[in-house]
């Protein structure tokens, strides 16, 4: 009977050792489909750029976190984050304003809470070096003020390409979208912007996010194909879609090119 008891009290230490140890969430999601790579403690955490990411089972009690928008922008956002509980998951939007994209907290919750996002790229913290993928370099090193500064972003990929060097710089045709107030007239801006002209599929993907209808981008993702300098990820712009008709359209355009 005492060594039952004494088991008993082993296991409950157990339980209450691990309960007592940090362990805590972090999503970032980006409100017009932008993709970015994370990195905590100057460690990259995703190979390939997202728009919706967490990171969960972080055991320290704070971060220093960095998010690089590999756009032609070369955006680079820091943040110092403390956790003062565990078992819980803070969450933040990336808002683009003023030529910029802002990190705006939007609430912390218990583990759990939140409904589970089937659109979530979801990655254990890690300590680990990636590989970069497609028109990324190889290692960490990438966030480097050298390189961020380099406007060659096309060195490090090695796939299908399209449409030839140079790329262009796609942030002059994304003020003159933005700028314009009619959907009508924004679309002719982007068919004209897009037309002989060679971008990332990253800068495409911007391009597209700023217009609303499904129809849109469809239209303008058709175009793009030709003006698509690493045509392996061509596919990404499938993340851009809310209808699953629209999916399937575009599917079906890959295919067949």
């Amino acid at each position: 009977m005492k060594l039952k008891t004494l088991l008993i009290a082993i296991g409950l230490i157990g339980q209450l050792s691990l309960t007592a140890q940090i362990t805590n969430n972090i999503s970032i999601k980006s409100t017009d489909s932008t993709c970015f790579f994370v990195f905590i403690n100057d460690i990259l955490q995703n190979s390939t750029p997202f728009y919706n990411i967490k990171i969960s089972d972080y055991t320290e009690k704070s971060m220093k976190l960095k998010i690089l928008i590999p756009d032609s922008s070369r955006q680079v956002i820091e943040k110092s984050i403390f956790f003062e509980e565990t078992l819980k998951e803070t969450s933040a939007e990336l808002i683009y304003s003023q030529n910029n994209y802002k990190f705006r907290y939007t609430g912390e919750v218990a583990i759990g809470v939140n409904p589970i996002d089937t659109n979530q790229l979801i990655i254990p913290f890690h300590n680990s070096i990636l590989v970069l993928d497609s028109l990324y370099l190889k290692d960490s090193t990438f966030f480097t003020d050298s390189l961020l500064t380099n406007p060659d972003i096309s060195v490090s990929y090695k796939g299908t390409i399209g449409c030839k060097e140079p790329l262009d710089d796609a942030e002059p045709l994304i003020e003159n979208i933005k700028a314009e107030l009619f959907s009508s007239k924004k679309l002719t801006l982007a068919k004209k912007g897009l037309t002989n002209h060679c971008y990332s599929i990253n800068d495409i993907k911007s391009i597209l996010s700023l217009f609303e209808f499904d129809d849109q981008k469809l239209e303008l993702s058709f175009l793009s194909y030709s003006c698509a300098y690493d045509l392996e990820n061509f596919y990404q712009l499938k993340e851009l879609f809310l209808l699953n008709s629209s999916i399937d359209k575009f599917e079906k355009f890959l295919n067949e090119n």
